[in-house]
């Protein structure tokens, strides 16, 4: 049986927790550049789908709810996004500083 909503609800909420944190808070560059913070979503989706073979996280089975959760708690970006997201993060903002 596939996931019921409240594991559809964990897993993306364990998505976006792990996606601030790679991304580097709230406040950074990578997680601002909305490109950026796609590209990294779309890879932890399509690792998830990957690992489970199916089409959508959505048709993973509710048994392996628990297994998804830590796929994602343990998911590494790709070493090319990783260096995007460290350049990203490394610019320095103008016009935030003080006057």
């Amino acid at each position: 049986m596939p996931v019921l909503g409240i594991e559809e609800n964990k897993i993306t909420s364990a998505v976006r927790k792990a996606g601030v944190k790679i991304l580097g808070g709230k406040e950074s560059n990578a997680y601002n550049d909305k490109s950026l913070r796609s590209k990294l979503y779309s890879d932890m989706y399509r690792e998830l789908n990957r690992q489970f073979d199916v089409t959508t996280y959505k048709a993973i089975k509710r048994s392996q709810c628990s297994l998804a959760l830590s796929v994602i708690e343990t998911y590494k970006p790709p070493i090319a996004l990783e260096e995007q997201i460290k350049s990203c993060n490394a610019q320095m903002q103008f016009g935030t500083g003080v006057a």
